[in-house]
């Protein structure tokens, strides 16, 4: 019988959490994306102890795909102990590989973890349009997933909406979510995507911060910022800086009103 695809499951001999900071989760973000441009992968979901992968792939392209995620995994996180042998589930029919990447990307509800609230170690971002590394999975979901809507990626964050936010609490809150929207571990380098999410910073703070401050947090020199005022951000980064900073505001108002937040 010819599949559709496989369901992946990683999960190390020694049980150790996959990730345990945001700076660690931008790394497996970085490591899934890096090593799966290749491949056709629906969603993905990282929470504890589990990992959960769904991609339109062959029996020996899903180990092939898991064994690099594993080495890249591995070389950016050095955990000490071996991975469990992939897990690999064929994925029968439509409605399987819809229900597959749900569950994937649901990890937290279904484990009980509260370790990663924006949930930056799943798909959901990318395909909310909060992320940019991972934009071409939208693409990819309109035509493999027809049936997901926005209502489903809300709902496994448990807020209402997401629009584009154009205030922040902060100066190190915009640049929180920079950091974010570009999987980034620090603002600082040259990196092509550190320029992309100090242009994208820069034009959503507008004129509401002075020159010092936003180098500040952009980790630049005030040369740089006049030079990024003086010509237009991408509009698709833009509107993605503003959703992630909207996507936390929300999870934020959701974790206070339930009693978890100082």
């Amino acid at each position: 019988m010819e599949h559709l695809g496989y369901h992946l499951r990683f999960r190390l001999e020694s049980d150790r959490l996959l990730h345990c900071s945001p700076d660690q989760r931008r790394g497996l973000v970085r490591a899934v994306y890096g090593t799966t441009e290749e491949w056709p992968v629906l969603a993905w979901g990282f929470t504890g102890v589990h990992g959960h992968l769904a991609a339109l792939v062959t029996y020996a392209e899903a180990g092939e795909l898991g064994r690099r995620i594993e080495i890249s995994l591995q070389r950016r996180h050095g955990y000490g102990s071996p991975f469990l042998k992939i897990h690999r589930k064929p994925l029968e029919d439509q409605h399987h590989v819809f229900r597959a990447c749900l569950y994937d990307m649901k990890q937290r509800e279904h484990h009980g973890l509260a370790a990663d609230p924006y949930l930056e170690a799943t798909s959901v971002p990318d395909l909310l349009g909060a992320r940019i590394l991972g934009a071409p999975l939208i693409a990819r979901a309109r035509e493999h997933l027809p049936e997901l809507r926005r209502s489903h990626l809300l709902r496994i964050l448990d807020i209402d909406d997401l629009r584009e936010a154009d205030e922040w609490a902060s100066p190190e809150e915009l640049a929180g979510a920079a950091k974010a929207c570009f999987t980034l571990r620090s603002m600082e380098g040259l990196a092509v995507s550190v320029r992309q999410a100090r242009h994208a910073l820069v034009a959503v703070a507008g004129q509401d911060l002075p020159a010092p401050e936003l180098a500040d947090i952009c980790c630049c020199g005030r040369r740089t910022i006049s030079r990024l005022r003086s010509t237009p951000a991408p509009a698709r980064h833009v509107r993605a800086l503003r959703r992630q900073l909207d996507l936390r505001a929300r999870v934020r108002a959701r974790d206070a009103k339930d009693g978890l937040e100082e």
